[in-house]
């Protein structure tokens, strides 16, 4: 059985749509935070350096909803998540999915695990992993349950699932440095018009690098 990991923002999908969410936010009421477009802006700064305090974040992104329960918060989801899938699934999301249609699928991502589980029904992909926000008696508390799902983490929660199953071979996609724990971990790696920190391991390590976006 061949496993295949998908990175999913700036990947999988032709955009951030935790970024996209972030906005989407703001643009309906939810951020009040005045300093918001400034803050996400280091924050992507930080990111795409690799020198993000993902905690830090991710509290950030989920202090919105703080209070709110699932439910409201799974009806303002699910309409957002068609609108960006329609957005950002482009003709390279399709052509990964028919390429990997026959294998095991997993997306494992930063973003907010509401999100990713929507992102991924819409696709197809049955296992997903993302960062869990803490729920207590129904209703989102603004904290993270747990480890935000970035870096080694992302490593941690395949090697917990994967449990003794036996998989012939491993296939990981990203297009950022911050996901290296990932790469290294699978037995192939391919990089998706990635960040130039990424960029220069690829080449010194050799592995593929596709650049179709850029192209298109």
């Amino acid at each position: 059985m061949t496993l295949v990991f998908f990175d999913m923002d700036d990947t999988l999908l032709a955009g951030d749509a935790e970024a996209a969410w972030a906005k989407y936010m703001a643009e309906n009421g939810l951020m009040q935070d005045e300093g918001f477009a400034e803050k996400i802006r280091r924050f992507d700064e930080d990111y795409r350096r690799g020198d993000l305090d993902f905690s830090v974040y991710t509290e950030f992104l989920l202090s919105p909803i703080k209070g709110m329960t699932v439910q409201e918060v799974q009806d303002i989801v699910q309409p957002f998540c068609l609108t960006i899938v329609e957005e950002f699934k482009d003709s390279t999301s399709q052509g990964l999915l028919d390429k990997h249609s026959s294998d095991e699928c997993l997306i494992t991502s930063g973003t907010l695990s509401f999100i990713v589980k929507e992102v991924a029904n819409l696709l197809g992909v049955e296992t997903f992993f993302g960062t869990d926000p803490e729920v207590k008696e129904g209703c989102y508390t603004g904290k993270v349950s747990g480890n935000p799902n970035f870096g080694e983490e992302k490593v941690t929660k395949i090697k917990k699932w994967l449990g003794r199953r036996k998989v012939t071979e491993t296939v990981a996609y990203s297009d950022s440095i911050n996901d290296l724990p990932l790469l290294n971990f699978s037995s192939k790696a391919v990089v998706l018009n990635p960040d130039s920190k990424l960029r220069e391991v690829a080449i010194s390590l050799g592995w593929e690098i596709d650049d179709s976006r850029i192209a298109n």
